[in-house]
This record gives structure tokens, C-alpha cells and sequence, in this order.
């Protein structure tokens, strides 16, 4: 009998079909989702003979058509009570030969505890907050670790899931990215992607609407296009940037013009629309985010914006940790606004 990727599986006797099962723990959010996709794609390739399923979070599941015959669950960000005892007694009730722990959750770690004759795999933190614990690491098959407390130590989180992974053979690509120009309106040619961020803009660079709105204009004087995405559930926003830009909205399919700038507003785009957004267009201009790994892993020219606020001088240290942890391999900028918004223009011109 064949699984979905069209290889054999094994089988006991004349009528019993017994199938092995991967599993991957993958659920958090949309940036580290993007950040693993080619491991999880090594991981189909290693265990090509085997059923492999998927654990996402409620946040990510929208991009799972990255992979199209990968089976999946979803599962709370944050796991509540009901779903570890479910994922407990899923570990129990399938014939598992191996478990990928890529999303470092303290309960994942747990669980090599009880089922001995797993294979666990995983990533693992040294930090001010390590995990696991030397004790609950010991029952690990094989770990690597990112390292957030040693820079001479610290590696890409790309590097790490591929050295966890381990997998030097030829491999057959699974993932799939079959995109095209929108059917439903003429999306704009030569465009560079922008993303508000309200973490950004709003809590920490305390921008106000005017002030982001001549930002975005002023993208679009130095690109031939812009199309920028918002926050879906940020109302006041997505209200203003409505009212003040063209826009299309991908819940009702309606465009919605009101001047002839070449600025278009993409209200209520997510999922395979938003990737398909990105691939469209020839360049990313956002705040380091999954936006920003979207624009990376398909292969874009992509500028992060930034800004921190540093209160101990610890902070710096655990920023520039995070920077090299996070960043993509290859191209892939970086750039840190000021809250004067003058100065962030002045400094942003010699970039774009």
C-alpha cells in the first residue's frame, strides 16, 4: 500500500496494514512557521516511507497549503489542559516511530518521559530560561541547542533545524508554491510590499496616523508601487487606512477607489492570499515580522524595520542575540527607525 507521498508502506500479515507516523510539533507562530519550512521539507524526504502529520497553532494553519498532502491538527498557540491530555493519549493510540519537537514548548519535553521507545528530536534553549532541564534532556534522542546566552555560540535558528534534521541526501522538493496573478482584480505590476505593524508604529516608535500614513507615501515615491497589508483585527487602523487609500478587501472581493495615488491597501488579506501578495511582488519593506520571513523565504529582496527600547543593558545583548538567532541566510536587510520621524525618513532614504 502506497501513503500520500506515493512510496509503500509496511505491511503485517495478509489484512493488517500497519503504519508508522511522524510527528512534527509545530505549533507557534507564522515567523518561526516560515522559518522551518525547508526542515519540514527535509523531514518528508528522511521519512518518505512513513505517514507524517503535523501539529499547527491556530495562528499558522492558514499557510498549511505550503504543503499539500502533509496532515494536520490544529492546536492552541498556548496549549490549555484538554490538549496536552489529547496530545498525550495521541502518542498512546498511534503506532509513532520518531517526534520532532520544533516548536520548544516546556510540556513537549515532558513527554520522552513516558514514551520510551520514541524517538524525540529537538530543539532546545540556553538561556537565562534554559529548556529543557539537564534531567528532562537526557530522555532526548538527539538535540541542538540555540544558544541565547553565549554569542560566540550562536547560530541561525535555519542552521539549527537543519543540523537537528540531519539529512545530507539528495532531496525531492514537497513544497508547494502554486501561485499566479489574481483572478478576482488586476493586482499592480512591479509592487514593493509593505506591512503595518501596530507593536511598531503605534507602541513603540509612537507614531501618529498622519505620520504613517506620509511614511507610506513616502515609500511610494521611491517605489513604482506600493501594497501594504494591516493587522486584521486592528479596527481603528484598518478603518483609517480604508478611508484614506485605495483599497481591495479579499472578504467581499471589492475594490474600492478614491484617488489615483500608486498606493493600494490590501484590507483582510491572509493566508495563501497574503503569500501570494508577497510572491507577486518584487520586494519587502516591513517591520521584523512574519511578514518579513514570508518576503525572505521566497526569495525577495526584504528590508526589516526595527526599533528597541532599551531600559538595562542587558537588552542590547539579548537583542543582538535575537537578530542573529532570527535572520534569514541571504537577502535580508535591516534597518532601526528613531521615533523622530524625520530622522527615520533621513535615514531610510540612503537605504531604498
Amino acid at each position: 500500500m502506497k501513503n500520500r507521498w506515493g512510496l509503500n508502506q509496511i505491511i503485517i500479515g495478509k489484512n493488517n496494514i500497519k503504519v508508522e507516523k511522524i510527528l512534527i510539533l509545530k505549533n507557534d507562530r507564522v515567523g518561526d512557521y516560515f522559518t522551518s519550512i525547508n526542515s519540514i521539507n527535509l523531514i518528508l524526504n528522511k521519512h518518505k516511507d512513513k505517514d507524517v502529520e503535523i501539529f499547527l497553532s491556530k495562528i499558522n494553519y492558514k499557510f498549511n497549503f505550503i504543503f499539500e498532502n502533509l496532515e494536520i491538527k490544529i492546536f492552541n498557540y498556548n496549549l490549555n489542559i484538554f490538549e496536552k491530555i489529547k496530545i498525550f493519549f495521541y502518542l498512546m493510540s498511534n503506532d509513532i516511530s520518531d517526534v520532532y519537537i520544533l516548536a520548544p514548548k516546556n510540556f513537549y519535553y515532558y513527554l520522552p518521559l513516558f514514551f520510551r521507545k520514541i524517538k524525540f528530536h529537538a530543539v532546545c534553549i540556553e538561556s537565562e530560561k534554559s529548556r529543557p532541564s539537564n534531567f528532562l534532556k537526557k530522555y532526548l534522542y538527539n538535540t541542538e541547542i540555540l544558544y541565547r546566552n553565549n554569542k560566540s555560540k550562536i547560530m541561525s535558528v535555519y542552521k539549527v533545524l537543519e543540523n537537528l534534521i540531519n539529512y545530507k541526501t539528495e532531496c525531492k522538493n514537497f513544497i508547494s508554491l502554486n501561485f499566479d496573478e489574481f483572478n478576482f482584480f488586476e493586482f499592480p505590476k512591479d509592487s514593493t510590499f509593505f506591512h503595518y505593524k501596530h507593536n511598531l508604529f503605534d507602541e513603540k516608535l509612537l507614531w501618529s496616523n498622519i505620520e504613517i500614513k506620509n511614511f507610506i507615501y513616502y515609500l511610494s515615491k521611491k517605489r513604482n508601487y506600493i501594497v501594504f497589508s494591516s493587522e486584521l483585527n486592528n479596527d481603528e487602523k484598518n478603518d483609517f487606512f480604508y478611508k484614506n487609500f485605495n483599497s481591495f478587501d479579499f472578504k467581499v472581493k471589492k475594490y474600492n477607489k478614491i484617488n489615483n495615488d500608486n498606493v493600494l491597501y490590501l484590507k483582510n488579506i491572509d493566508g495563501k492570499n497574503l503569500v501570494n501578495a508577497i510572491y507577486l511582488c518584487k520586494d519587502v519593506i516591513a517591520p521584523e515580522s512574519g511578514i518579513t520571513h514570508i518576503g525572505s523565504f521566497l526569495k525577495k529582496e526584504t528590508l526589516a524595520l526595527m526599533h528597541f527600547n532599551f531600559k538595562h543593558n542587558s537588552d542590547v545583548f539579548k537583542q543582538i542575540i535575537a537578530c542573529k538567532e532570527w535572520a534569514p541566510l541571504s537577502n535580508f536587510k535591516s534597518t532601526i527607525l528613531k521615533k523622530d520621524f524625520s530622522k527615520s525618513i533621513n535615514k531610510l532614504s540612503k537605504l531604498i
